[in-house]
């Protein structure tokens, strides 16, 4: 992206406050690549589209604030439940302003699987650090906050009253398979034109979110309910051993 000199200059001015955030959080490569290289285009389009009054500039800065405490290790019970809570609002914010961006499926896939990886580690401590104050970390979230489009739904008024009973019935069937799921379960899905099983690590309070990884803690996920439905339903994933 092409900046003229005064949009130079502002862009710098974000960027340069960017690595004075992350210098002080000690992030990893790719979080410091996409803050620096996307995310800064993106606050400079909002600053001269709306101005630093803006809700979204302040959205923006909140994300990047967010996400930077999000990989950091949490000590005792009370900050990893903080950390819970906000890691499915922060996966969406940070979705929200892939799509804003356009940011290529290839480079989103592989910055998200990052983000799994490293929210799993920050959970996993976080939750084994309740008797230990500088315990372990645990790391969560991938694919992430997405809502299962009921515009979809919708579009299936037209089709017979059968088909429609069979869509809720399909929907409703996923669902109950997808609650009946427990940690250690097994899901194998399409990565890369081949099928591999990860196991459930990890299921949010609320049940919203659900974590996977391979038995070697790679290829980690992180999915919502309803993305892990869709995936389910499009033959992009499958229950069983």
């Amino acid at each position: 992206m092409l900046f003229k000199s005064r949009e130079r200059q502002v862009h710098e001015r974000i960027c340069q406050e960017i690595e004075s955030r992350l210098t002080r959080s000690g992030a990893p490569r790719e979080v410091r690549h996409f803050l620096l290289n996307h995310w800064s285009y993106l606050l400079a389009g909002v600053f001269f589209s709306h101005g630093d009054q803006h809700p979204d500039w302040e959205a923006g800065w909140h994300t990047v604030n967010a996400l930077l405490w999000s990989l950091t290790p949490k000590q005792g019970q009370e900050e990893t439940e903080q950390f819970l809570r906000l890691v499915p609002t922060l996966l969406g914010r940070l979705h929200d302003g892939c799509d804003a961006m356009n940011l290529a499926p290839a480079e989103r896939d592989e910055l998200f699987s990052q983000l799994a990886l490293l929210h799993a580690a920050v959970a996993r401590a976080g939750l084994e650090a309740a008797l230990a104050p500088d315990g372990p970390i645990t790391q969560l979230g991938r694919d992430a906050d997405l809502e299962f489009s009921e515009a979809e739904i919708a579009s299936l008024e037209a089709s017979s009253v059968s088909e429609a009973t069979d869509s809720r019935r399909s929907k409703e069937d996923l669902a109950a398979a997808i609650a009946a799921l427990q940690v250690g379960d097994s899901v194998r899905f399409r990565i890369a034109d081949r099928e591999k099983p990860l196991f459930l690590q990890w299921i949010s309070p609320m049940g919203g979110m659900y974590l996977f990884a391979d038995e070697e803690g790679y290829d980690a996920m992180s999915l919502t309910s309803a993305r892990l439905a869709e995936k389910l339903a499009k033959g992009e994933a499958s229950l069983g051993k």
